[in-house]
């Protein structure tokens, strides 16, 4: 396992620009070939979402299934298709799904905003759906990174919050800390799998240290 930095078009919040699984990866065009590389997955897609390249801030999921807004279009839909990506389209008018849902093998964790959603998001992603907040913030999802090792949290999160997190998750690990020269909304400068993890050129020695202790593997 392996942790690179890399600014997608010059863009320092990787985390809004892709969304990576165990098994399934959707990335918008022009993203370098050399990073797709860190990420062992079975089927990937090159697409926008919402006719934008943002597709980690509009989609989330796990290896079952990838969530989308109801605003992807027909020709995104299709892209999604022909690469074998699983999806699911989640009718809502809160359509960042990226920053509401946080999500891995085991469980997930979802914004009261989308809360009306929870039974279709966990039967979609196939596993229990918790909702929370993190340091008191709604969007959940822009908040931490997870992956099948451990969860990073935003730097305010609290002992309770960092416990409930981890148990909807099935975690051993986590830890609070912050990215991109200290930016405490870790979903949006970080992009974790359990084969690789992307963060951003700005990320730090000392950040990059922390990610390493809470989400790779020993």
């Amino acid at each position: 396992m392996e942790i690179q930095r890399y600014d997608y078009l010059g863009n320092s919040s990787i985390g809004f620009y892709a969304t990576l699984t165990s098994t399934q990866a959707v990335y918008p065009p022009e993203f370098k070939e050399e990073k797709k590389e860190l990420f062992d997955v079975e089927k990937s897609a090159e697409t926008f979402i919402n006719r934008t390249r943002l597709v980690g801030l509009f989609t989330a999921g796990n290896s079952n299934c990838i969530l989308i807004p109801k605003g992807a279009t027909s020709r995104e839909k299709k892209k999604l298709e022909e690469a074998g990506i699983d999806f699911q389209v989640i009718e809502t008018n809160d359509n960042a799904l990226g920053n509401l849902i946080l999500a891995n093998d085991h469980g997930a964790v979802i914004s009261e905003k989308i809360e009306e959603h929870r039974e279709e998001i966990a039967e979609a992603l196939d596993v229990d759906v918790t909702v929370s907040r993190i340091a008191g913030i709604k969007n959940i999802g822009v908040c931490a990174e997870a992956n099948s090792n451990g969860v990073l949290l935003h730097r305010e999160t609290g002992e309770d919050d960092a416990e409930k997190v981890m148990e909807a998750l099935g975690v051993n690990d986590a830890d609070i800390g912050t990215v991109d020269m200290g930016s405490p909304y870790i979903g949006s400068g970080l992009v974790a799998t359990d084969t690789g993890i992307l963060t951003s050129e700005n990320t730090t020695g000392p950040e990059v240290g922390r990610i390493d202790r809470t989400l790779m593997q020993e």
